[in-house]
């Protein structure tokens, strides 16, 4: 053990080299002291304010300006045209706004601010035509047919009379007849395929031994919707047919069906819709009726199949309104067929569709915001023969 003096030891004298010693060693501590107290003090600025730190929380005045800031609004979305989809919650709060005593004054607040595009024409009154429509602007092109001969001009008054006794067959013959040779999308050649489909849905609907029927023998296992699904028809011709009300069938029991497969092609040019009935012999066409489409060209040309087959509508609005089935401002008519893009699921192609017309005189216009719109009892026909899953391809011409 070390018996070196610290001056702290009571009894032993202190040398001057201890006391020197002791000195040099309190020096050095404080000069370390003072530099490690020097390397770790903040540095201050010119005015004495501390430099604040990058990681350091904002000082007052930033976070005023970040809470005063202006925030970019988030781009508009998409509007679908005509129908959109809404879901269970904002249908209660629909009904709730409806209930409210100022859901009036909102409504009417949303007509009168709704924005205009200053590219849309001014529609004119409901059935009403204009200079336009006589020069042919808004209306289909429908070609000069001059050489309608007497026996066809006979034979399709031949057929409008047995179409008118329910002579289905008998009709379709002299349709066919009159519309041999006869120029293509001409007026004579309206009229000849109205009378033609509308024969040819009566023997489908009616009928029990012709080309667009067959009997089918219910077996073990089957149901309703199973052959529906067999034979590319749909459950509400099914029962239409063979009188049933509910989804109960037997085994055994014979029942009527109007096999497909079907496709549907749209002319936006000559304004029809041509329904082809698709067999292992090829396609034909089974019916031909006049359609509306949507003004400024707001009808797309593509591929669509039917997503969904809609009875008693409710009518979705792009701004948010929404008028129930039966509404005085509801569009749609009895029946609407949904649209999907069949190329493209994930496009914007959503919202478009083939509905009857409130007002038939806007059939063969351009009126709609891009639905295909039908005569009532045409969409109503087609809402019988077609399921879901149907193609549709909307073309030029």
């Amino acid at each position: 053990m070390s018996n070196y003096n610290y001056g702290l030891e009571p009894g032993i004298r202190q040398s001057g080299s201890s006391r020197l010693r002791f000195v040099l060693i309190f020096l050095a501590v404080s000069a370390l002291t003072a530099a490690l107290l020097w390397w770790f003090w903040p540095d201050q600025n010119k005015d004495g304010k501390e430099k604040s730190d990058t990681s350091a929380a904002p000082s007052q005045e930033q976070t005023q300006e970040v809470k005063t800031a202006p925030v970019a609004k988030d781009p508009q979305p998409i509007r679908e045209p005509e129908i959109s989809p809404v879901t269970p919650a904002a249908e209660d709060a629909a009904k709730k706004e409806e209930k409210s005593p100022s859901a009036g004054k909102a409504v009417a607040e949303k007509k009168e601010t709704k924005n205009v595009d200053p590219t849309d024409p001014v529609l004119p009154p409901k059935g009403v035509v204009t200079e336009s429509d006589k020069k042919g602007v808004d209306l289909p092109d429908v070609p000069v047919d001059n050489v309608v001969s007497d026996a066809q001009k006979k034979a399709l008054a031949q057929a409008a009379e047995l179409l008118a006794a329910k002579d289905y067959a008998g009709a379709e013959k002299f349709a066919e007849q009159a519309l041999e040779n006869t120029v293509e999308y001409s007026d004579f050649y309206r009229k000849a395929w109205r009378i033609l489909s509308d024969a040819r849905i009566g023997m489908a609907f009616n009928g029990k031994s012709n080309p667009y029927v067959i009997r089918y023998r219910i077996r073990s296992g089957d149901s309703l919707s199973g052959v529906a699904g067999r034979f590319f028809t749909t459950v509400e011709l099914l029962r239409k047919r063979n009188n049933i009300s509910g989804s109960r069938i037997f085994v055994g029991k014979q029942l009527y069906v109007v096999p497909g497969d079907w496709k549907i092609i749209v002319s936006k040019k000559f304004r029809l819709l041509k329904l082809y009935r698709v067999t292992k012999e090829g396609e034909k066409l089974f019916a031909l009726w006049e359609v509306g489409i949507g003004r400024m060209d707001k009808t797309p040309v593509a591929e669509f199949a039917i997503a969904a087959r809609v009875r008693h509508p409710d009518w979705f609005l792009p701004d948010g309104r929404v008028f129930k089935y039966g509404d005085a401002e509801n569009q749609l008519g009895e029946y609407f067929l949904k649209l999907a893009p069949a190329s493209a699921p994930g496009r914007p192609l959503l919202g478009y569709g083939i509905h009857g017309a409130k007002d038939e005189s806007t059939v063969g216009r351009s009126l709609s915001n891009g639905c295909i719109r039908m005569r009532n009892a045409d969409v109503e026909n087609l809402y019988y023969l077609v399921p879901a899953g149907c193609r549709v391809n909307i073309v030029e011409k």
